[in-house]
């Protein structure tokens, strides 16, 4: 293999590495324009987004000590990147010396070598284009071909970060109907599962959890008393104090909840953790299994606080709503004995202050 095979293959596995570990469009094109300047040497790489609503191409990344176009939007037919959009050619080359006068460039731009290469999908959907320029030398043909191949590359990976976000979406809208379908009920206060999901989410960050960790509270959040809707509305509904029977009724919501979740395609132990363990208590006086202290799942103890700190602050059938002080008072009388004294720390600092909109989600804010 002669060197410059060597390099464009090190290249190659270099830019695939690196887009296998991206989750959504916008770190794609962050690693297709990073990746192009520092492989093929040049002074800038963009990346101009196709926003067929629109029907315009505008630079949503950029890199390169001169890149400086990040917000530029295209519309159709102009410049050189439609030109390319447009035409049949996987790459267009235009040369420093034959620099066309139609040509879009910022002020004090110079006029300089570009590639540009436009990303479409194998039904030939256009998403994007990957542009390149540089003074000197000229691009080669195996430039050229280094380009044509990041963006193919680039493609498979942008339709891959696609789906996975149209996937996500489709999940989050069905926990959010699954949360809500308790509240159609009137069992709680309107606004409850999306004020703990944020409120959740929040704690959780003060607590350092990383961004796998947070996505998995966030689904426990909206799932954690999905075992209610097999509550008779006789018990769940009841103003009154509960029988033995009802409370025993009350109590098996948690684990009818786990089993429905585990119905759920592609659910973590961590969200089946929370609807299970999240009525469970630091002195082991909880259920449904007793269990005591670092033996309840980090992400159940955390969510307990919120579950009900936000049960606390909304009114039920049988009380009325606790101010945000009194609750806090609750809260720190209870560390240690109900709740993991870390996390009742953690939530103290939240600084809250007053209780949000019934119907909103006010408890996402500082």
């Amino acid at each position: 293999m002669n060197p410059d095979d060597r390099t464009a293959l090190t290249a190659l596995l270099e830019l695939s590495g690196a887009l296998l570990a991206a989750r959504s469009p916008g770190q794609v094109e962050g690693i297709l324009t990073r990746l192009s300047v520092s492989l093929l040497g040049t002074r800038y790489a963009l990346f101009l987004r196709f926003d067929p609503g629109a029907d315009v191409l505008r630079v949503t990344t950029q890199a390169g000590e001169h890149a400086r176009e990040l917000g530029v939007t295209l519309a159709r037919g102009q410049g050189l990147s439609w030109q390319a959009a447009l035409g049949a050619a996987p790459v267009l080359h235009v040369q420093r010396a034959a620099f066309p006068p139609g040509a879009v460039l910022l002020d004090g731009s110079p006029r300089q070598s570009a590639l540009f290469a436009p990303l479409r999908t194998p039904a030939g959907e256009l998403l994007g284009v990957l542009s390149v320029g540089r003074l000197a030398p000229e691009f080669s043909a195996r430039d050229e071909g280094l380009l044509r191949t990041f963006a193919n590359t680039g493609t498979v990976a942008l339709e891959r970060a696609r789906e996975t976000a149209r996937a996500l979406a489709t999940r989050e809208g069905t926990l959010l109907a699954l949360g809500l379908a308790l509240e159609a009920r009137d069992y709680e206060t309107q606004g409850h599962t999306a004020r703990t999901v944020a409120l959740s989410l929040r704690l959780g960050r003060a607590l350092g959890l990383d961004d796998e960790d947070l996505d998995l509270l966030r689904q426990g959040a909206y799932l954690h008393d999905i075992g209610k809707l097999s509550v008779p509305d006789g018990v769940l509904l009841k103003p009154g104090r509960l029988t033995p029977d009802e409370w025993g009724q009350m109590q098996a919501h948690v684990q009818t909840g786990e089993a429905l979740a585990r119905r759920i395609p592609g659910l973590a132990a961590g969200v089946l953790a929370v609807i299970r363990s999240h009525h469970e208590r630091w002195d082991g006086g909880g259920y449904p299994d007793g269990l005591k202290g670092e033996a309840i799942a980090p992400l159940a103890r955390i969510f307990a606080v919120v579950d009900v700190f936000d049960a606390l602050t909304h009114a039920r059938p049988y009380r009325a709503a606790l101010t945000v002080e009194e609750a806090l008072a609750l809260l720190r009388a209870e560390s240690g004995r109900q709740f993991d004294p870390r996390v009742i720390e953690a939530f103290l600092s939240l600084r809250l202050q007053s209780a949000p909109d019934p119907a909103g989600v006010a408890w996402d804010q500082p």
